[in-house]
């Protein structure tokens, strides 16, 4: 569908949202791509600090006073952040980012745009590229109680690698160049429309970190709007900066949000909680051991060295 009002496009405000925590060797870099990105002077940067104990907060106070900046004093959790700051927002068109990003020059004005022009789309997503300019496959499938066993980080996938359960589920032969409808993004570089956000909400806050944006992106889809990729909006994303590999507290919460994720969506029985709660239990189970085992591997190679 056409836009009616072109001009209309062009005095609607894009609000940047970006919630930080210890992102001092990302936020300054990030910040300055936003501002060199747009052309248009009508958007809005909010950043949220989730209680940093680094210089994130200093460099936001000392060199980027047009950024309206809220800090907390307690982390209450990525979903939160990001609710708060919409609350606070003006912008008619609410852009999530995370901080280790960098965009390229008109991508959020296209990512406003295809908007604009598509009553029927909820979501648009940005093409994300890691810096040596490879492709983050940044697109999935929505989970299931097979293929949630086979994600990127899974045991299982790093065992089999070429299966065809985690190329299903990770879209690995998706047409990246194509502009496309989608289950669901990689939240590192969204935008949404304001009235389907008021609508439906942003992000459940019983998500501390991860899911969040597969949750979204599931009521966005429910709700009857579509979930666009869209390769000409191009930002790079250092994936993971402040996540560490192997077992972690984030490993944890990864496989909390799975569990809140379908126990929303799909139990609807006692049983099934039970069966999927253990399930997650062995899915953690097996993370960590597989973790371990690396790092012992790893030692005997450092000491063979």
């Amino acid at each position: 569908m056409e836009i009616k009002d072109f001009n209309y496009f062009e005095k609607v405000m894009i609000s940047v949202i970006i919630v930080t925590f210890n992102s001092e060797n990302f936020i300054r870099s990030c910040i300055k791509s936003v501002i060199s990105s747009f052309k248009r002077e009508n958007y809005e940067i909010i950043v949220v600090d989730n209680c940093s104990n680094d210089n994130t907060v200093k460099i936001l106070y000392e060199e980027f006073k047009q950024v309206r900046l809220i800090r907390f004093t307690k982390n209450k959790g990525f979903a939160y952040a990001n609710n708060v700051a919409f609350e606070r927002s003006k912008g008619e068109y609410i852009t999530l980012l995370n901080p280790d990003t960098i965009v390229t020059e008109g991508s959020l004005e296209k990512m406003a745009e295809c908007l604009s022009k598509n009553d029927d789309v909820g979501m648009v997503g940005a093409k994300l590229k890691n810096f040596d300019g490879s492709l983050q496959l940044s697109c999935r499938r929505f989970p299931n109680y097979l293929n949630v066993f086979f994600g990127r980080k899974s045991v299982l996938r790093n065992i089999f690698p070429g299966n065809p359960i985690s190329k299903d589920f990770m879209l690995e032969n998706l047409d990246y160049d194509k502009l496309q409808d989608v289950d669901w993004m990689m939240g590192a570089a969204v935008m949404l429309k304001r009235d389907l956000v008021e609508k439906i909400g942003l992000f459940d806050e019983d998500y501390k970190l991860f899911v969040e944006d597969t949750d979204l992106c599931f009521r966005i889809r429910k709700a009857g709007k579509r979930v666009v990729f869209l390769p000409d909006a191009v930002v790079f994303h250092y994936h993971g900066a402040s996540v560490k590999e192997g077992f972690s507290k984030a490993q944890v919460y990864h496989n909390i949000g799975m569990f809140n994720f379908f126990k929303k969506n799909f139990i609807r029985t006692p049983i099934m909680k039970s069966l999927l709660y253990c399930g997650i239990i062995v899915r953690l189970y097996f993370v960590f051991l597989f973790s371990l085992l690396e790092r012992v591997f790893s030692y005997i190679y450092r000491k063979e060295i």
